[in-house]
C-alpha cells in the first residue's frame, strides 16, 4: 500500500501540473508576443504560437512521465530530478524579482509553491522506506 507521503505528493505534484497548464492558458499571448519579436527578423514569427504550444504540451507529459515514475515505479532518482526542476522554478522567480516583476505571475508561484510542496513529501520518512521496499 502506498504510504501517505506518496499520496500527498500525487495530490500536490498534480495540482502543480494543472496550475501550470493554467498560467501556460493564461500567459499564451505574452509568449507568442515575446516569440514573436524574437523569431520576426529570422523570418519564422508565424511558427511561434504553434511552438509555445507544443513546448506547453511537452511540459506537461514530461510531468506526468516523472510523475508516473516517482508515484507509480518507484524510481527514487526522479526526487533528485524533481528537486533541480523546483531549485530552476526558484531561479526564475528570484529572477524575476530581480528585473521588476515582469514574468512574474501568480499561477506561477501557486505552481512553485505547490511542487515544493509535492517534492517534500518524496523525503519523509515513510516515503524513503516505500522507494526502498521497490526491490523486495
Amino acid at each position: 500500500m502506498r504510504p501517505d507521503s506518496i499520496r500527498k505528493f500525487d495530490l500536490f505534484f498534480l495540482a502543480s501540473v494543472a496550475m501550470g497548464a493554467v498560467s501556460s492558458f493564461l500567459s499564451h499571448d505574452a509568449q507568442v508576443a515575446a516569440l514573436t519579436a524574437q523569431w520576426e527578423p529570422l523570418g519564422m514569427g508565424d511558427s511561434s504560437s504553434a511552438f509555445v504550444v507544443g513546448s506547453s504540451i511537452v511540459g506537461i507529459l514530461v510531468n506526468m512521465l516523472l510523475w508516473y515514475l516517482a508515484s507509480r515505479k518507484r524510481q527514487s532518482w526522479v526526487k533528485w530530478v524533481l528537486v533541480v526542476f523546483v531549485a530552476f522554478m526558484l531561479f526564475g522567480v528570484v529572477s524575476a524579482l530581480g528585473s521588476g516583476f515582469g514574468s512574474l505571475s501568480i499561477a506561477g508561484l501557486i505552481t512553485l509553491l505547490l511542487r515544493g510542496i509535492a517534492v517534500y513529501f518524496l523525503f519523509r520518512p515513510d516515503a524513503k522506506e516505500w522507494f526502498a521496499e521497490k526491490g523486495e
